[in-house]
């Protein structure tokens, strides 16, 4: 059944949602919604909500489905409005955020967060009420990975001092101590905190025969297997790094690979969110080098 062009095109820019104000602004009367559904051209997805039957049910569509059933102030939060935002991959989870007092009932496939958001951290992109990018990220690593913290900043999507403010409207919520051991480790300091996370990690497994910080071939090496000729580095936060820092790592990995060492390479992500990966690579580069 024929659509009219305008309303066709904001349906295309909307990845495929109409909503009953998006006809009413085309002409359509509701009878004439009615006829379209009946017709299976437009599918109804309750409370005035619809898509064109010949588009695509993409994540993108299904973002938009879910922000607008939860209700009038609901927002994309987390991972999902991350990647919404155009940074890290497509999401396992998608969390909308609704007020405290929102009667919104639990949707398949989307986590519901009951909370007050100030106007500076609902923004609007491509149409869709989202989380701003700071508190996304910040959620996003609670959710599922710190990593994609250290993308935005190493991209320059985001400042420090723009994770640390919307941290700081946090304040007094459950997110209030996580976001701010999130900010604690993008400090000077992390490095030195991961050195310490890898230690306890091989003592608890009774991984024994390293030295910290151990001078060899005109570099001091995190952990070392003497032994077994294994350097063990453990890598800090990519947005600390510059060109040069990055060469001088390459630099330095070939110095010691050259002089007989081997070499891993682990991340702040690596021993927070793989620790059983991390000490099973280390025992593994062990036993070969036995």
């Amino acid at each position: 059944m024929h659509v009219p062009p305008r309303l066709r095109q904001v349906a295309l820019e909307h990845d495929g949602v109409i909503t009953a104000a998006d006809a009413r602004s085309a002409g359509l009367a509701r009878a004439a919604v009615q006829r379209r559904i009946k017709a299976g051209s437009w599918v109804s997805h309750g409370r005035g909500i619809y898509t064109l039957a010949d588009h695509p049910l993409t994540f993108r569509t299904r973002a938009r489905l879910a922000v607008l059933k939860a209700g009038p102030g609901a927002a994309l939060s987390a991972s999902a409005s991350v990647w919404w935002q155009g940074l890290g991959a497509l999401p396992a989870t998608m969390t909308v955020t609704v007020p405290r007092n929102s009667h919104a009932r639990q949707l398949q496939g989307v986590r519901l967060r009951y909370r007050a958001l100030d106007d500076a951290e609902v923004i609007v992109r491509s149409g869709l009420r989202v989380t701003s990018l700071p508190l996304s990220l910040l959620e996003a690593a609670i959710e599922d990975s710190i990593t994609v913290v250290d993308n935005a900043l190493l991209r320059r999507r985001v400042s420090v001092k723009q994770l640390t403010e919307a941290a700081a409207r946090r304040t007094g919520t459950p997110d209030e101590r996580p976001m701010a051991d999130i900010l604690e480790l993008l400090g000077p300091g992390a490095r030195s905190a991961a050195e310490r996370i890898a230690v306890s990690l091989l003592h608890a497994d009774d991984v024994a025969g390293w030295t910290a910080n151990h001078a060899t071939d005109g570099y001091v090496a995190d952990l070392a297997f003497l032994s077994q000729r294994l350097i063990v580095e453990i890598d800090g936060f990519a947005y600390h790094r510059d060109a040069a820092a990055f060469q001088r790592d390459r630099e330095r990995r070939n110095d010691l690979t050259a002089a007989g060492w081997t070499v891993l390479n682990f991340t702040w992500a690596d021993l927070t969110e793989r620790p059983d990966q991390f000490v099973a690579r280390i025992r593994r580069a062990l036993a070969a080098a036995a």
